[in-house]
C-alpha cells in the first residue's frame, strides 16, 4: 500500500481575515494603509506586451486588492474579471470601478474559474497564500485557454523582507505545474512603469512568472481538480497531486493510503 501527499482542501479553505479598504498587510500583519493601492500601481503603456497579455483577451484577476494592477490592464485593452475573497473589498472596487470590469466576483481563489476556456488567462500581482491555495489557483489557470500569470514587485536590501517568502513560492508553483502537468512555463525580469504609494512614478523592477497551459494540461488539471472536489482519487491523480504537493506547506497537506 502506498501513501501519497495531497493538498487538504478542507484545511485550505477554512475561513480567513477578510481584510477592508484601508487596510494594508507587511511581514508584521494588518496595518491602516493611507494610500488606496497596492504596492505598486504601474501606468505602463506597454504593460500588455510585457505581460504578454493581448488586447480583448479574458483576464481573471484573483485576489484583486485595490485593483491598481487590474484596472491598469482593464485599461488597456483586456476584458477583466475582478475578485477577491473580502467582500468590503468587492464592494470598494464596484464602486471605484463600475465597469471597468465584466464581473465582480467574491471569491476564494482556489475556487475560480470554474470551466475549461472560460479565460485566457489568470492573473495575480503579489497574492497571499503561496504555500497554502496559491497553488491550486494556479492549477486551475491550467484550465484556461492560455494559463496564469503571477506578478511580484522586486526589492533589495533590507526592503526584501517585504516579499515574504513569496520569491520561493512564485517559481516553485509554476515550475511544480510545468513538471507534473506537462505545462511549459517563463519567468523573467522586467522593468515597468509605476510608482510606490506617494512616490515619483519611474520604471521599477518587476519578476514575472508565466505558466502556460495545453489541451493535455487542461485535461489533466479538469480531472484532479474536480477529485479534489469530490475528495475521490484515481491512482493516476493521487501520483500527480503527490508530486504537485511539493508546492504546498506540510501543514496544509493530508495522506491518502492506495
Amino acid at each position: 500500500m502506498i501513501t501519497y501527499k495531497i493538498p487538504n482542501l478542507k484545511e485550505i479553505l477554512k475561513p480567513r481575515w477578510s481584510h477592508n479598504p484601508g487596510e494594508g498587510v507587511n511581514q508584521k500583519g494588518w496595518h491602516k494603509q493611507e494610500t488606496r493601492q497596492q504596492s505598486s500601481a504601474p501606468e505602463d503603456s506597454n504593460l500588455l506586451r510585457k505581460l504578454g497579455i493581448k488586447k480583448r483577451e479574458k483576464v481573471l484577476a484573483i485576489a484583486g486588492y485595490y485593483a491598481s494592477w487590474a484596472s491598469e490592464i482593464a485599461r488597456l485593452g483586456a476584458k477583466v474579471d475582478y475578485s477577491d475573497i473580502s467582500s468590503s473589498m468587492v464592494k470598494w472596487a464596484k464602486r471605484k470601478y463600475g465597469k471597468l470590469f465584466g464581473k465582480y466576483l467574491c471569491s476564494n481563489y482556489e475556487l475560480i474559474p470554474k470551466n475549461t476556456n472560460e479565460y485566457d488567462w489568470t492573473f495575480t500581482f503579489e497574492a497571499c497564500g503561496g504555500g497554502s491555495g496559491l497553488p491550486i489557483a494556479y492549477l486551475r489557470s491550467l484550465l484556461n485557454k492560455k494559463g496564469g500569470i503571477l506578478v511580484l514587485h522586486m526589492r533589495y536590501g533590507e526592503a526584501r523582507k517585504k516579499m515574504g517568502g513569496k520569491p520561493r513560492t512564485y517559481p516553485l508553483i509554476i515550475k511544480t505545474l510545468s513538471k507534473v502537468y506537462g505545462a511549459k512555463y517563463k519567468i523573467k525580469g522586467i522593468k515597468i512603469r509605476s510608482h510606490r504609494f506617494n512616490k515619483p512614478m519611474k520604471m521599477i523592477s518587476h519578476k514575472i512568472f508565466i505558466v502556460k497551459t495545453n489541451e493535455k494540461a487542461r485535461n489533466l488539471a479538469k480531472q484532479d481538480l474536480d477529485a479534489l472536489s469530490s475528495n475521490k482519487f484515481n491512482p493516476e491523480s493521487l501520483k500527480r497531486f503527490n508530486h504537485f504537493s511539493k508546492a504546498i506547506a506540510e501543514e496544509y497537506i493530508k495522506f491518502l493510503k492506495n
